[in-house]
């Protein structure tokens, strides 16, 4: 395991596949919300301030996690500001997203799913339009014709789902979003780079 502090309150972690095996985290089931999930997190954060006197409070932290081809990962771990009601969500820059604004929560995730058509995907977008949170997003086409949103919002743990994005499980099927970046720059053309709920859902 390496670490690169990057500022007081944001840590670079680099994972091995030695490693994610140490700490029983895979790229399959990363955000899963279940008691292995949060003890093998807790068994990392914990080696992490332990090597780097790094705090990361389970309540105020964001965690970007991007996977590698050999089987390991690269990890970004913030402390939020528990006085900024408004901090911004990191996004992944290759996928052309804008910060999004916290509105409950205090866990940045990103979320992904598939749609075999596009009018599933405007269907979703149209529904999540008017919800009271604002959320940033992107939509894709693969060259399969199926289509992709990704959603980053705040949530109440690293790996909970926010109730508002219940629904979207009707239209299509959930996806792992670290997963989905890595087969979308290879085979993914983007729809809409930026706001796609915004811009999607008001010509639905």
């Amino acid at each position: 395991m390496e670490l690169i502090r990057i500022s007081d309150s944001k840590l670079k972690i680099m994972l091995t596949p030695v490693d994610m095996r140490q700490f029983e985290l895979n790229t399959d089931n990363f955000y899963d919300d279940g008691e292995q999930m949060h003890r093998s997190f807790r068994l990392l954060l914990d080696e992490v301030k332990r090597q780097s006197g790094f705090e990361a409070d389970d309540h105020r932290i964001s965690v970007q996690y991007f996977p590698s081809r050999e089987g390991g990962c690269e990890m970004f771990i913030s402390n939020l500001s528990g006085e900024r009601e408004h901090s911004s969500c990191a996004l992944t820059p290759a996928l052309g997203m804008q910060p999004a604004t916290r509105t409950r929560g205090s866990f940045c995730r990103s979320f992904a799913y598939r749609f075999e058509g596009l009018d599933e995907l405007l269907s979703v977008c149209r529904r999540l339009l008017p919800m009271d949170y604002i959320s940033a997003s992107s939509a894709w086409r693969d060259d399969m014709g199926r289509y992709y949103l990704f959603i980053n919002t705040f949530a109440a743990s690293p790996f909970a789902t926010p109730e508002e994005l219940y629904f979207v499980v009707e239209y299509g099927s959930v996806e792992n979003a670290a997963q989905l970046r890595l087969y979308l720059a290879e085979h993914g053309a983007v729809v809409c780079a930026e706001d796609a709920v915004g811009t999607l859902g008001a010509i639905a």
